[in-house]
């Protein structure tokens, strides 16, 4: 069964199944390389904020870069102007990877800061509560 998304007039189809996938395989990849960067700089001594300054500074550009070439290799395919579901697929693709490479850049390095703040201030309440 074909459907339409209404939003860009995009047909659904099964070749998108497998972005799915590729997407998630992606994004999982891009957050354990920046996490794995951040937390070897917290293990040594570094605030949260500097850690993640040093972490996006050493892997940042890695992870433009990779998701760039994924996002240009993909983006090739719209120009399969014969092949509708293949442009489709190349543009749902190109949007998702956009989006994935921004959440990694943006939005976890601020939540990642922002949790790991909250913990060292609950860390300091328990220290303080059984001194």
């Amino acid at each position: 069964m074909v459907e339409r998304c209404d939003v860009l007039g995009i047909k659904v189809n099964p070749i998108m199944a497998t972005m799915t996938a590729l997407i998630l395989g992606v994004g999982t990849e891009f957050t354990i390389l920046l996490l794995m960067r951040y937390y070897e700089e917290r293990e040594q001594g570094e605030t949260p904020i500097a850690a993640m300054q040093t972490a996006m500074t050493k892997i940042g550009r890695a992870i433009i870069i990779s998701g760039l070439m994924v996002v240009i290799g993909f983006g090739a395919l719209l120009f399969a102007t014969d092949f509708p579901l293949i442009t489709d697929f190349g543009k749902v693709t190109v949007i998702d990877m956009a989006l994935c490479i921004v959440s990694t850049i943006v939005v976890l390095p601020a939540i990642v800061v922002t949790f790991d703040n909250w913990r060292e201030g609950k860390a300091r309440q328990a220290a303080k509560i059984e001194a």
